[in-house]
């Protein structure tokens, strides 16, 4: 599950995450988004601390005329080292929230790892189209 909150005009996102490891809250600020400034923007990071109490930077602004949220966490020392890549956005008109996550390994010649995440809004029914 998770929880997110928009503030400051979207340049602030709260973000909660519950799993059966625990949970994890965070808030990022946006360096900026696609929409302004020919999608130019100086880049703001911010410290936070992972769901594995590490202490890292993140960073994160808007794409795709401002639908889309992108976060990235650097300096991540477990897994081997590396940087997350977030991508979050609404399908289905706003009923899936949807959490791309890849973490970019900071060792040359290891490949990728990605999860898509799909939750589905609280209230909301959600059929499969059998084909």
């Amino acid at each position: 599950r998770e929880e997110t909150t928009q503030s400051d005009g979207g340049r602030s996102i709260y973000i909660k995450g519950i799993n059966a490891k625990g949970i994890w809250e965070r808030t990022l600020t946006s360096s900026g988004s696609d929409n302004d400034n020919d999608g130019s923007f100086d880049r703001i990071e911010v410290p936070i601390v992972t769901a594995d109490s590490e202490k890292v930077v993140a960073e994160s602004w808007w794409e795709a005329g401002g639908t889309k949220h992108v976060s990235w966490t650097y300096g991540v020392e477990r897994y081997g080292g590396g940087s997350f890549e977030s991508k979050r956005y609404l399908e289905n008109d706003g009923d899936v929230y949807v959490c791309d996550s890849t973490f970019h390994p900071d060792e040359e010649g290891r490949e990728p790892s990605y999860l898509k995440w799909k939750f589905l809004r609280e209230g909301t029914a959600y059929m499969l189209d059998e084909k």
